[in-house]
């Protein structure tokens, strides 16, 4: 009875009362910037994109280079512009070839990373997140994206062409066998910020010019999900499958698996080279324990 008198009351109340003013709607968010269709029609962006050697079609990028490193010490970074890291990069991307034995400067291919990020959007990849850790717990976190399916293609002493994944070219010493397919991912690169006072952020794949990295590293465009990732060393190149350092070959960057590739009999690697792996992981673990431990 109490209930019904209370309800009763409370109508009565609301009735006396002056409407509601209607309440204003919210802003409405700016619709998001369709950069690749911006960069589809953009003159500036298809001259860049020629003066690099750079090329777009739906699914699939192309760039050219040369072979920098085949083996003899660890593998970083399977593609870079030139002229980083080219000690532990297999290709260097440049819009060569040079008649100079020199390399193109780090100032002549200023641009080109940010111009090939560009045209993997408008081949229709999508930014994942790069690597990354938690500085106070030391807990890492794989990369992630769209799985980034990559050949070289290069012509052999007969002036045969020959088509290889790139994976194909480098052996895990983890899993003792090639790098699995499916590993490598789109993350798009970290922006990094400069600092006080301004804290201006830059692009991190143009300030590094880091492309594909098989050790994990968050400007790269492209990282590896493979196990044994964040660790330094984990990756050699297989010499008798690289061509010559010095040898012209074109990267092509697919959203699907590419046909034609060449089918490499099963890796076999030296007894000597899986005893040197062995000793240098042991020396590894003698460090971590530190002096007096371990023995």
């Amino acid at each position: 009875m109490r209930t019904a008198a209370a309800i009763a009351l409370l109508a009565l109340t609301t009735l006396g009362q002056e409407p509601a003013e209607p309440a204003a709607p919210a802003p409405a968010e700016p619709a998001p910037i369709d950069v690749a269709k911006i960069l589809r029609t953009s003159e500036e962006f298809a001259a860049t994109c020629k003066r690099f050697r750079i090329a777009w079609e739906e699914g699939l990028v192309t760039a050219v280079g040369e072979i920098a490193y085949r083996g003899g010490g660890p593998c970083e970074y399977l593609v870079n512009v030139s002229p980083a890291k080219a000690h532990e990069t297999i290709v260097l991307l440049d819009p060569g070839p040079w008649t100079s034995k020199r390399r193109p400067s780090g100032e002549r291919m200023k641009g080109y990373a940010t111009c090939l990020n560009n045209a993997l959007l408008c081949a229709g990849f999508k930014p994942g997140k790069p690597f990354r850790w938690d500085e106070e717990t030391g807990e890492t976190f794989p990369p992630e994206g769209d799985v980034v399916h990559i050949c070289l293609e290069w012509q052999d002493a007969e002036k045969k062409q020959v088509r290889a994944r790139i994976e194909d070219l480098l052996w895990n010493y983890r899993t003792i066998d090639v790098m699995q397919p499916g590993k490598l991912v789109y993350t798009g690169s970290q922006m990094i910020d400069e600092g006080p006072p301004h804290h201006k952020m830059w692009f991190g794949a143009e300030v590094d010019r880091l492309v594909v990295a098989c050790y994990s590293t968050p400007t790269a465009l492209i990282d590896n999900t493979e196990e044994g990732a964040p660790e330094n060393g984990t990756y050699e190149a297989i010499h008798a499958r690289v061509p010559e350092i010095g040898t012209r070959v074109t990267v092509l960057f697919s959203r699907k698996p590419l046909d034609k590739v060449t089918e490499f009999t099963p890796l076999e690697l030296p007894e000597e080279v899986l005893e040197a792996r062995r000793k240098r992981d042991e020396e590894r673990k003698r460090q971590a324990e530190g002096p007096g431990e371990g023995k």
